[in-house]
């Protein structure tokens, strides 16, 4: 026979009723599809508010007559009366349930029937039909241990009776990791539960509330979806024009919400429990220990424990050191009722936060705690103390951030001001940093202790670096060094005064102060300082010549980026530029073009001028292989805006002027060439580089006896910057001596060249040579002892497409070559240049022969694929 459940019965007929859903609720599809494919046991686990209930009822009456529903009360704990329940939800008769004996005198448990006959065999013959899913709601009001016992013995008595869904607020007592390791529990907690955005928008939408994007996300991040919190922002907002100071205003100001929070979330918790949650509200997060120290007690971890597991109020991130969270809107309201109950409370408890997480390797959240006490002394000693560690760390953007909201008082001490000054340079705002370093008097600084010299000289070395402007500054740190106590600022100052030193061409000292630099960046995870070391090295080694080194710290550099998500900083582009040189180096042009392209499109990144220059100029010595016209037009704007007061690499100046001379007297432009020769003087001086542009024009313009004249005095007194410009040099004296017909000279020459280049590997200065010092090579091959496996890779390189590349017309016949494409006659060519139709014949043949071609056509096609056209 069936149970009757009338108004009479022990159990009220409203406890097995499935609640009717609230109005304006957004029916949640995706956690109801959770539902329909859960597991054996379901534990709907979440604070107050989060729609246990309004769910579990929503999706039970999509599925009538297969849920039994029981609405737990108090009621339940009572001996028996749990199982008296479930058997009445199930349609089952009490005495037909029973396997047997009574209850006992002290009221103990009467088993569940088992075996064949199991309670969901019984159902059926009792009601005529299966219940399928048993739903207990509100399972947190069982507070005895016997009604959990006889909820276990449920589960173990009928396993394949109906699937059992709870909803709680607290973990239920149930062995939950036997069920979690058997496969047969599926666990919704606060995430799952939480709205989305689409679903709060949805939310707000009922209301009549629109936000904007900005305003959606300011509410999901303040919310995080709880949705009794959407739903009563939803009300306020309703209420409100002004949207964003209402979300940010809603856990402090909104008396609704705080109601809700202290009546339903916070109103069952011991005093002592309260206490810890409301003096860790002061931090967004925190740890066991950093909770022990704020409430000042040793039980902080139990108390947390417990908080954690019973209330579901608490986040825990094993993940990255045991932090704890409360929930944003939680937070507001203890903060909020923490500052109501104790103003002078709160400015102790920001100052400790700010103490434990500056030894804690937070500075910039310690910096803000100091500021939330309004403790300027601690604020001013944190920026100072560990400003150059966030530095060091990339970290410089974040510490402009927090300078924003410094109090005037602090940002105006010459130690703080200093490190801001640094700030300002890291992230690339010259202007700003060099505001900050007018405004301090640098006499005043600089008299000041010993640290503020020391940040002050560390400061105006970076500003000198960036910028190109040689100053006394870099030395004058040099007696500085021994006398810097904290280990960051050290480093800072020793990548500093290293990046200086590459710039102004003390290239083994820079590399030993990067190298320096590099092994403390890796001993402390500074990964941004390392990637800088790295490229800068490259830079260093291809300053000095040393080709081989250069590509090794530049992939190295390139590959560290990649590893550590450092793309797109100044430091890979320069990286990218040096792994650039050397592919261009080893006529390797396709890798060469997509370094440089790489690169391209990251200069400017930095601010660094010198950076910026360097790899400008690569990137279009090594276009020009493909695209020269192009290639010089970038080069000239790039040295042309490059003031008087600047003091360029000199290396960079020499090695920039020699290629932007030889492509504009290969692209018909003495007028360019000369102005590239000028530029050079004015910036170097009298070194070989000069003398060998002058020695280079001679021979363009076939003034040989003059251009051997000039090289010869070159090679014997002349002092080059530039490994490549010495191989240069003596390729053109073999040039010009195997014109001459000097053959012993051109192959002593040439021979000079080759081991000079053979170290490094410079093959591209032999493919700018062009075919006569190819024909020289071949001519001499076999004879050059050791040598000879350079010289196989020298000749091998020598492609067609290579030897048009090195193509030098005169300007008469660019002046021709620019008639081609027209298709006149020679006589009306001759007629435009006023020239005879013989002279034209002579130039045209030298074109051809040049170009490597026999016909107009193909002339026209080859000088159009180099950018003589």
């Amino acid at each position: 026979m069936s149970v009757e459940i009338s108004q009479s019965s022990p159990v009220l007929a409203a406890k097995f009723a499935c609640p009717t859903a609230p109005s304006g609720q957004v029916r949640r599809q995706r956690l109801e599809r959770l539902l329909d494919a859960a597991s054996p046991v379901t534990v709907v686990c979440a604070p107050p508010g989060f729609g246990k209930t309004t769910l579990l009822a929503e999706w039970a009456r999509q599925r009538a007559g297969e849920v039994a529903w029981i609405s737990v009360d108090g009621g339940d704990n009572r001996p028996g009366a749990l199982r008296r329940a479930v058997l009445a939800a199930l349609g089952v008769d009490e005495q037909h349930g029973r396997s047997g004996g009574q209850a006992g005198a002290g009221g103990g448990l009467v088993p569940w029937p088992r075996g064949p006959r199991g309670i969901t065999e019984q159902t059926g013959e009792v009601t005529g039909h299966t219940r399928s899913f048993l739903v207990l709601d509100d399972a947190h009001l069982l507070s005895e241990q016997d009604a959990w016992r006889e909820l276990e013995s449920l589960l173990l008595a009928a396993p394949d009776g109906p699937r059992l869904l709870l909803s709680t607020r607290r973990r239920p007592a149930l062995p939950l990791h036997r069920l979690r390791v058997a496969g047969r529990l599926r666990e919704l907690g606060h995430r799952e539960l939480a709205l989305s955005e689409c679903e709060t928008a949805a939310v707000l939408a009922e209301h009549d509330v629109r936000l904007t994007d900005a305003d959606l996300t300011r509410l999901m991040r303040r919310t995080e979806g709880w949705p009794a919190a959407v739903r009563m922002a939803a009300l306020a907002l309703a209420d409100s024009s002004q949207h964003t100071a209402t979300i940010d205003a809603l856990a402090e100001y909104d008396r609704a919400v705080a109601d809700y929070l202290a009546q339903e979330v916070l109103a069952e918790l011991p005093a002592e429990q309260l206490d810890v949650l409301l003096r860790t509200s002061v931090c967004e997060r925190f740890t066991v220990e950093l909770a022990g120290r704020l409430a000042d007690r040793d039980d902080a971890g139990d108390l947390l424990d417990r908080i954690e597991r019973t209330t579901q109020l608490l986040t825990r991130d094993d993940s990255v050191g045991g932090w704890l969270r409360c929930h944003p809107l939680l937070r507001g309201h203890l903060r909020a009722t923490l500052r109501s109950r104790s103003i002078a409370c709160v400015a102790p408890l920001h100052r400790a936060a700010a103490t434990w997480f500056a030894g804690h390797g937070e500075p910039l959240t310690a910096m803000r705690h100091a500021a939330e006490a309004a403790d300027e002394e601690l604020l001013a000693e944190l920026v100072v103390r560990h400003g150059p560690t966030l530095l060091l760390r990339g970290g410089g953007g974040a510490l402009r951030q927090r300078a924003a909201t410094l109090p005037q008082p602090v940002t105006q001490r010459a130690d703080v001001d200093l490190v801001l000054t640094m700030a300002d340079l890291a992230g690339g705002d010259r202007r700003g940093a060099q505001a900050r370093l007018a405004r301090l008097a640098e006499g005043e600084a600089l008299s000041r202790d010993r640290q503020t010299y020391a940040l002050a000289l560390v400061a105006l070395a970076h500003h000198c670096r960036l910028t190109g402007r040689l100053t006394s500054h870099v030395e004058a740190l040099d007696s500085q060094l021994d006398h810097i106590t904290s280990p960051d600022l050290r480093t800072l100052a020793l990548v500093n005064r290293g990046t200086a030193r590459l710039w102004f061409d003390c290239h083994r000292q820079a590399a030993d102060d990067l190298e320096h630099t590099l092994r403390q960046a890796r001993e402390r995870g500074y990964h941004q300082l390392e990637l800088h070391c790295l490229a800068h090295l490259a830079a260093t080694a291809a300053a000095a010549a040393d080709y081989p080194a250069m590509r090794d710290w530049a992939d190295e550099a390139c590959g560290f980026a990649r590893a550590h998500d450092l793309t797109g900083t100044a430091a890979d582009s320069l990286g990218h530029a040096m792994a650039a040189w050397g592919a261009h180096q080893e006529l390797d042009d396709d890798a060469a073009r997509a370094h440089a392209e790489s690169a391209a499109r990251l200069t400017g990144r930095g601010h660094d001028r010198m950076l910026d220059l360097t790899v400008r100029s690569i990137v279009a010595i090594v276009a020009a292989t493909t695209d020269p016209q192009p290639a010089l037009a970038g080069l000239r704007t790039c040295w042309n805006a490059v003031e008087s007061a600047e003091t360029p690499q000199r290396t960079l100046v020499a090695r920039a002027a020699t290629a932007e001379h030889r492509m504009a007297l290969r692209l018909g432009r003495p007028d360019w060439a000369a102005e590239a020769h000028r530029r050079a003087t004015a910036h170097l001086g009298d070194v070989g580089e000069i003398a060998l542009m002058r020695a280079r024009n001679h021979a363009h313009h076939g003034r040989v006896t003059a251009a051997r004249s000039h090289v010869d005095r070159l090679l014997r007194d002349g002092t080059f910057l530039l490994l490549d410009s010495d191989i240069e040099a003596h390729l053109l004296a073999a040039s010009l001596a195997d014109r001459a017909g000097d053959s012993h000279l051109a192959r002593q020459r040439l021979s000079s060249a080759l081991e000079l280049a053979a170290p490094s590997r410079a093959l591209r200065p032999f493919h700018e040579a062009g075919s006569r010092v190819r024909d020289l090579l071949a001519a001499q091959a076999g004879r050059f002892g050791v040598l000879e496996p350079f010289v196989g890779e020298v000749l091998s390189g020598f492609t067609p497409a290579r030897q048009e590349v090195a193509v030098e017309l005169t300007p008469r016949e660019l002046a021709l070559l620019t008639e081609l494409p027209s298709m006149g006659t020679v006589e009306e060519i001759a007629a435009n240049l006023y020239v005879s139709a013989n002279t034209v014949k002579t130039h045209l043949r030298n074109i051809y022969r040049k170009l490597g071609v026999t016909t107009r056509r193909q002339a026209v096609q080859v000088a159009r694929r180099t950018g003589l056209l």
